[in-house]
């Protein structure tokens, strides 16, 4: 008889198995993405008729080189919070809270020194400054508190998922408040600036636990920086692999076009932004929980996974089937060209979510090294991908081109992933078989609908009801046994 790994309750109460904390995390989770996204997408929309594509394509750029700075300078202080032994013991809090402010200072300095000739490289005055003022927001976040991650540790995440959303409305409510007044760029400087803002201060009030400060701890630092090095290396090729698609395409075609394409962009990446939180937040600290105690990794893998990949397929699905109908009902014609560009995303949007899972595993045993050649196989894919995929059809040869350069990571992690004995092969074929046959259907009846006359939200509805219908039973499956296992967790 096999037992499932135990943690202790943070508050006195009695412990609960690993699987029910699992669970409960994930509704939180997925709650928590489901009420952002709602956030995201009604400022969205609302902004895209107070402000015009420009102003988007200009953040877009800033955004590019703010989070270059951000993965360029990721040592892993969170996920080594999380995996580390000593993840809860004060002086290993207190050394990874004085190493995250000093990132963060460097941050702002570098930013600071880059707005300029980041302007002059794309010909845009106005680039510099937003990044001087954008770039003061990591300053605010190195002094995030590090109660953020000891809660992800013990797979408490309602204050976490709160905290976060609270955040969210207020910078949305900036936006909007700015864009009413002066609909420029600046309406969307502002949200960045207010939204990390109001989740430093939240975190440090909000969350219990160990107060942050300053401090230095030799054995700790060298912990940090072990593990973070290949964090490091992972999250620089990260930065080229996730958003070389933005500093290409910036030099190909007009901002008002790459307005559009941020827009797709946003759409296809909502899977892997909930998936990677699920993963962040769930799959990982599972991971590491299982073999800080040395039991073996593969059951958990793969009954973890099957949900994680079940709840992923039928994302994936929809957004490929209905890619152009939402984007008609949700936004005006100069937004049509985006309908495409979330279908060919979506592509890469699926081989993402395959490999998220393997690479948590890596990250869990120690083994960031295979993270960071996988991410250095996505740079050299995209490399290949645009550069023929531009040359055979232009722009949308370009974008196909990048959304299929994902599987040149996706080869390397499912390879390790087999090294370590776990089977994924099977659940990959199987779902991205039923992903193709279930989008073909819906794609089927939004073409009958469109041929009937039909409009409004019924295409939306005829297309999505033969992906739900035949997702419904593969996800009954996948999610009961969690359900069985919270149920049983509170029960206690």
């Amino acid at each position: 008889m096999t037992h499932e790994p135990r943690i202790d309750a943070d508050d006195g109460a009695s412990p609960r198995s690993l699987g029910a904390r699992a669970g409960t995390a994930a509704i939180w989770s997925f709650a928590g993405f489901g009420a952002s996204q709602s956030i995201r997408l009604a400022s969205n929309l609302i902004l895209t008729r107070l402000l015009f594509p420009e102003a988007f394509g200009l953040m877009a750029i800033a955004g590019v080189l703010m989070q270059g700075l951000m993965l360029f300078s990721d040592i892993g202080i969170g996920p080594s919070i999380i995996q580390n032994e000593k993840g809860e013991d004060r002086r290993f809090l207190e050394t990874a809270f004085t190493m995250q402010v000093l990132r963060g200072v460097v941050l702002t300095l570098l930013s600071t020194l880059l707005a300029w000739p980041f302007a002059r490289f794309y010909d845009e005055p106005r680039l510099f400054a937003i990044v001087v003022v954008v770039g003061a927001s990591s300053l605010v976040q190195g002094f995030n508190s590090t109660k953020v991650f000891t809660v992800g540790r013990r797979l408490d995440l309602k204050r976490l998922t709160l905290l976060e959303l609270a955040s969210q409305i207020l910078g949305a409510a900036a936006m909007i408040a700015w864009a009413l007044v002066s609909p420029t760029y600046w309406a969307l400087a502002a949200g960045g600036l207010v939204t990390p803002l109001a989740k430093m201060v939240l975190g440090h009030v909000a969350i219990p636990g160990l107060r942050d400060g300053f401090g230095w701890h030799p054995p700790s630092a060298r912990a940090l920086a072990s593990f973070g090095r290949w964090i490091f290396v992972s999250t620089v090729m990260t930065f080229f692999a996730g958003q070389s698609d933005r500093l290409i395409f910036a030099k190909l075609v007009p901002l008002e076009l790459l307005g559009v394409y941020s827009t797709a962009a946003m759409l296809a990446m909502m899977p892997p932004t909930l998936f990677g939180v699920i993963e962040r937040r769930v799959v990982f600290p599972v991971y590491s929980t299982v073999h800080r105690e040395g039991r073996p990794l593969a059951p958990a893998f793969l009954r973890l996974r099957g949900a994680f990949l079940a709840g992923g397929g039928v994302l994936c699905a929809a957004l490929i089937a209905c890619g152009p109908a939402l984007i008609e009902l949700l936004y005006d014609d100069r937004y049509r060209e985006a309908g495409w560009m979330v279908q060919a995303l979506t592509l890469g949007t699926w081989l993402n979510l395959l490999e998220m899972t393997y690479g948590a595993a890596h990250l869990a045993t120690g083994r960031a090294q295979w993270v960071a050649a996988a991410s250095f196989a996505k740079v050299a894919g995209i490399v290949a991908g645009v550069v023929i995929g531009h040359r055979l059809a232009g722009f949308v040869g370009a974008v196909l081109g990048f959304s299929l350069s994902e599987a040149a990571r996706y080869a390397v992690l499912a390879v390790g992933g087999r090294r370590m004995g776990l089977p994924g092969l099977g659940q990959d074929l199987l779902y991205t078989g039923w992903i193709g046959a279930t989008a073909l259907a819906g794609h089927w009846a939004g073409a009958e609908a469109k041929a009937r006359g039909l409009g409004g939200v019924l295409p939306l509805a005829l297309i999505l009801t033969p992906i739900a219908l035949g997702w419904a039973p593969i996800l009954l499956r996948t999610l009961a046994p969690a359900l069985d296992r919270i149920r049983a967790g509170g029960r206690g």
